[in-house]
């Protein structure tokens, strides 16, 4: 009895090519948030704050230094990141994403 989850798909990067199936000039815009993976291991999580279309935010990944990109939520998602001055409270939670750094 599943109550939560969290969309996955479709891929942004493929070994460091934007999908071949987003167009340039697509009118398809959403707010948008998914994971990449840089070549170290270490991931990257961005949200857009303004509607974009899947190639530009596919871009952004690649630009970031990703090799792979998955799409993961649109508009439905919230940022908390008060370092940012980034905080969505509103609205109820389903699947959380965190990031946590360890200080040795």
């Amino acid at each position: 009895e599943i109550k939560y989850a969290t969309q996955s798909g479709p891929i942004l990067l493929i070994d460091g090519k934007i999908n071949p199936i987003f167009k340039k000039d697509s009118k398809n815009i959403n707010i948008r948030n998914g994971v990449g993976i840089l070549n170290d291991g270490n991931i990257v999580l961005i949200m857009s704050k303004k509607e974009v279309n899947f190639y530009n935010f596919a871009s952004v990944f690649k630009e970031s230094g990703c090799t792979k990109a998955l799409y993961l939520d649109g508009f439905v998602s919230r940022t908390y990141c008060p370092e940012q001055k980034w905080t969505q409270e509103d609205g109820n939670f389903g699947v959380m994403i965190g990031v946590t750094t360890s200080k040795k």
